[in-house]
């Protein structure tokens, strides 16, 4: 079987250079590498991406478009160190970026338009982003590596800041889909002038069945087995079916912007269940309401920049089923969970840069974050007594007026300042510092440092260091009646540091390469410990070295073909266990190529993932290597409408992905052949 799928990833990737040799060159493609590249994430002012104090990465609207990406999921599998995973909750994917990983994806600090997007009781990153129209996204800005210094909590192993549109597009749009497990697609791109204010808007609406994994197994296969019961679910299918609602609207002017956006799901279904167990029953529905006001003033050397921003979430979990009925002898009809809470925050942070000084540009930097979660409504059947579940009787109203837990505040603040120093000119050195203190849990204070040379027109070095921290959750701080979760009020953030070394060669004008080498430690690394009960408590017992290195190569092989290739490698060991710390892939490869002819775009792709080692907690054997391949096609029909076809897994490989943790006793299939169609009007 393994050699199998070896010999299916190198024919893949053979097939690759097919389409390079029989396109007919129709036109040039657009020069997305070199200096025309800019990042502002690095340093918070737009800057050449060979010459930005970080490892970056940046995937235009272009390039969303031309490889058929579908959401945030699809453009993130581009970057090169990244891995999107499975895990057992409904939320999203599993994030995880150079052998890092969370179960809420809390070590990937994600924002939009530079304002953070973090999820207060959970620390979700997908629950605080909700969804974001598709067309709406001009570009994704990626640092790989700790940020905190400049991005504060959460920017731990990667920065993800998706930059949404503000020019006005030349036509405006209007796309129809859909594809396999009953999905369907709707998407609306529109703009104008109004005076010298630009206005852009975007909607989206999605609603899927899901492909339904089948679960051989589940958590309460284990427990029937320990109990003499037969509760299980499993052999079945996971529920992934959803819908998702996304408008998002841009008002720019020369020195203010407004962006409003909103989102919706609704019946979210469970996945594999929340306690790994498959849940047929439970849901979630939620609504997000966000404002971002920015104001920008320039004078002589001086730039001001400041930013207002409210959000507001509304969160439902519907009859939540931990476990199914029958469970345990104890619970006729499961063990059950209702509950509904409101999140409100607010968030003001500035920003004052100053270029008078010669070869230095200062940065100062404050800010201040209130948020807070309210629990509206909660309704189960059980209680927790001893880490044991314990039945009360029927689903009854569990919320009391005079509980403390019900309200959960956390409030920041900031202060941070950098200054990119030119040394020479071919000589930058930047560095920086940031202070938080937040309210539950106090101060930490986090530095980086970055030495870029430019050795030759087409060679730079870059020497970077950087510390990065991970708050914890109020939900692992202080949990409300979770089952096999104890909190732990004292638990401190996690923190690592890092050391990297970049090389961005450019030997001739249709080739690209980047090399970059890492080495990093954490301390205080948060892991889930056994009491020796049923419960698991989160302590500050986990320490992590590890090292790896990313390649990517960009070729245009003629004016109308052009190779994308990456590959990432890392190794991570645990040294509390002394064994591999888990789950993400050592190695993992891509190659693209896509080619532009009289007939339109037609582009071909395969993704390796390499061998990945289980946590030393977990005695199952490692889990598969696979390889698969996409195909994407799209045909213009006439000057305004076109269509467009992605085939997923072309190949229909039978792949399963590893489960994260060790609630769930197996992993999760991956799915088969996919199709999905669009047809894209233009006016």
């Amino acid at each position: 079987m393994l050699v199998r799928r070896r010999t299916l990833a190198l024919t893949a990737v053979a097939l690759l250079w097919l389409p390079a040799t029989r396109a007919q060159p129709e036109r040039e493609f657009e020069q997305t590498f070199g200096d025309l590249d800019t990042v502002s994430i690095a340093t918070g002012r737009a800057q050449a991406i060979q010459t930005a104090p970080a490892v970056a990465s940046v995937i235009t609207a272009e390039q969303i478009r031309d490889t058929g990406a579908r959401d945030l999921t699809d453009i993130l599998r581009q970057v090169p160190g990244f891995f999107l995973g499975e895990t057992a909750n409904p939320f999203g994917p599993a994030v995880a970026v150079r052998g890092f990983i969370s179960a809420s994806n809390q070590t990937t600090l994600f924002m939009v338009d530079g304002v953070p997007q973090t999820e207060l009781v959970f620390g979700d990153r997908f629950t605080a982003l909700g969804k974001i129209p598709l067309d709406s996204i001009d570009r994704v800005e990626v640092i790989r590596g700790p940020g905190s210094a400049l991005h504060g909590a959460d920017a731990f192993s990667a920065v993800v800041n998706i930059i949404t549109r503000r020019e006005v597009p030349e036509q405006n749009q209007l796309v129809l889909g859909g594809g396999s497990h009953d999905t369907r697609n709707a998407r609306a791109l529109a703009g104008g002038r109004w005076g010298d204010v630009a206005v852009v808007g975007a909607l989206e609406y999605d609603e899927t069945e899901g492909y339904a994994p089948f679960v051989a197994a589940d958590q309460q296969t284990r427990l029937d087995a320990l109990f003499g019961t037969q509760a299980s679910l499993a052999p079945g299918t996971a529920r992934l079916n959803r819908q998702e609602f996304g408008a998002l609207v841009n008002f720019t002017s020369p020195r203010a912007t407004l962006g409003l956006r909103a989102s919706a799901w609704r019946d979210l279904g469970m996945g594999v269940g929340l306690a790994a167990a498959l849940d047929p029953f439970g849901g979630i529905d939620s609504t997000l309401l966000e404002g971002t006001f920015g104001w920008t003033d320039r004078w002589d050397d001086w730039t001001a920049r400041s930013t207002l921003n409210g959000r507001f979430l509304n969160y439902q979990a519907n009859h939540w089923h931990f476990l199914p009925p029958g469970t345990l002898g104890l619970f006729p009809e499961g063990v059950i969970f209702n509950a509904e809470f409101d999140e409100r925050f607010l968030r003001w942070s500035g920003a004052l840069d100053y270029a008078g000084t010669p070869g230095h540009v200062w940065t100062w930097g404050a800010g201040a974050e209130w948020g807070e979660a309210k629990l509206r409504a909660e309704s189960r059947n059980y209680t927790l007594a001893d880490g044991l579940i314990v039945p009360i009787g029927p689903v009854q109203d569990t919320l009391r007026p005079y509980d403390a837990g019900t309200t959960t505040t956390r409030d920041l603040l900031f202060a941070y300042v950098q200054d990119e120093w030119r040394l020479h000119p071919d000589w930058t050195f930047t560095w920086g510092l940031r202070y938080d203190h937040y309210s539950d849990f106090g101060a930490t204070v986090n530095p980086r440092a970055a030495l870029v040379w430019t050795a030759r027109h087409d060679l730079t070095v870059k020497g970077l260091y950087g510390r990065g921290y991970r708050a914890p959750t109020p939900l692992e701080r202080q949990a409300r009646q979770l089952p096999a979760l104890e909190p732990n009020p004292t638990l401190r953030p996690e923190q690592v540091d890092a050391v990297e070394l970049a090389l961005d060669y450019h030997p001739r004008p249709e080739v690209r390469t980047r090399l970059n080498v890492f080495y990093h430690e954490t301390d205080d690394q948060i892991r889930y410990q056994n009491t020796g009960g049923p419960e698991f408590r989160p302590e500050n017992v986990g320490r992590q070295k590890g090292h790896g290195l990313e390649f990517e190569l960009w070729w245009d092989l003629t004016r109308a073909t052009r190779f994308y290739g990456s590959y990432a490698y890392q190794d991570n060991t645990d040294e509390t266990t002394g064994r591999d710390a888990g789950y993400t892939p050592h190695h993992q490869l891509s190659a693209r190529v896509q080619t532009q002819s009289p007939l339109g775009l037609f582009a071909i792709q395969a993704r390796y993932v390499g061998n990945r080692e289980r946590v030393a907690e977990d005695p199952r054997p490692q889990p598969e290597t696979y390889a698969l391949l996409d195909v994407f096609a799209r045909y213009p029909l006439d000057k305004h409408l076109e269509a467009s076809l992605d085939i997923r897994n072309l190949l229909d490989a039978e792949v399963q992905d590893a489960g994260l943790g060790t609630a769930f006793p197996g992993d999760i299939p991956l799915p088969g052949r996919t199709f999905y169609f669009n047809l894209i009007g233009r006016f």
